[in-house]
């Protein structure tokens, strides 16, 4: 594995070594650990801008039931959602597309999908990937899911049918994942909402208007937050949803055995356009925390492992 681009020949037939077990090469390794690195550095940029605006937000309450310094904390709250609308987005926005990049020079080497630089443009520079790599902490918790490998088995299935397999995998997971957590930023702002109503207008039998000076504009920015990753959770689940159907209506017609000439560069072209939709859903500044992830892991790494199985044990040559 000396490419990080895919700028190699796709094999014929069964390759050599399955996707399971190319995932753990060290050259591979190396791009899991800097993307795992940079997309630490976007959450963290996510926690304090989430963190900070639910402390304003909590202040906010508590100014509305004592009743003091309602017009400071209305231009505090004002402020700090200026910086997150803003100045924090825009950084934000930058390390989802270096950890989305890094994430597709993995996914292109270990497919042997060709990198498409009118999709992509150019890969992270090999120092950047390098000081990102060594970033991350050995032995910790996300260091030994990548050596533990992401992909389920995929030996005996032909090339391109192995890609398809991983790419649902992928795909399932994630979408299921997001609109999960749509759901809980759903609800939480639906409870943040009722609770400062009735702090303001029946707790401290303020007016409506100084409820809404009180709590509301400290809540800005936490509303806007909540407002962004409820949508851009939405929008990448539903992506992610119909690249899915895709991907499915081709494991569903796919037979065991050798792929003739032309349906292997057919479905291997189906499989690199599956990978721009997932390049694309990368780069939107929208993630799911990690504790979020971690509380649904074993089940869902249960579900979808069965259907890569059920796939594998049919195709399997």
């Amino acid at each position: 594995m000396t490419s990080s681009t895919g700028t190699f020949p796709a094999p014929r037939g069964v390759p050599a070594t399955s996707i399971h077990e190319r995932q753990l090469d060290p050259s591979l390794v190396r791009l899991q650990r800097a993307a795992a690195a940079s997309h630490q550095r976007g959450q963290l940029v996510e926690a304090i801008r989430t963190g900070i605006a639910i402390l304003v937000a909590v202040a906010g309450i508590i100014v509305t039931l004592t009743g003091y310094g309602r017009p400071a904390m209305s231009i505090v709250g004002a402020v700090w959602f200026l910086v997150s609308a803003f100045l924090l987005k825009r950084v934000a926005g930058a390390t989802a597309q270096q950890g989305a990049l890094l994430q597709e020079m993995f996914d292109t080497a270990l497919f042997y999908l060709p990198w498409r630089p009118t999709v992509a443009g150019d890969p992270v520079p090999e120092p950047d990937v390098s000081q990102l790599a060594r970033e991350l902490r050995p032995g910790s918790a996300k260091d030994q899911r990548i050596t533990e490998g992401w992909y389920d088995s995929t030996e005996g299935v032909h090339h391109p049918y192995d890609v398809l397999i991983a790419q649902e995998q992928n795909l399932g997971w994630d979408a299921r994942l997001r609109r999960r957590y749509a759901s809980v930023i759903l609800t939480a702002v639906i409870i943040w909402s009722g609770l400062g109503f009735a702090a303001g207008l029946v707790v401290a039998d303020a007016t409506l208007v100084s409820t809404l000076l009180s709590f509301f504009i400290p809540s800005l920015a936490a509303y806007q937050v909540a407002l962004e990753i409820w949508a851009g959770q939405q929008r990448i689940a539903a992506e992610r949803q119909r690249l899915l159907g895709t991907v499915t209506t081709e494991l569903r017609r796919a037979q065991p055995g050798p792929v003739s000439d032309s349906e292997w560069h057919r479905v291997r072209e189906v499989a690199r356009d599956v990978q721009d939709g997932i390049l694309r859903s990368r780069l939107d500044a929208i993630r799911v925390p990690e504790w979020f992830y971690k509380h649904y892991r074993n089940r869902d790494e249960l579900d979808f492992a069965d259907t890569a199985e059920g796939h594998r044990e049919r195709l399997a040559a």
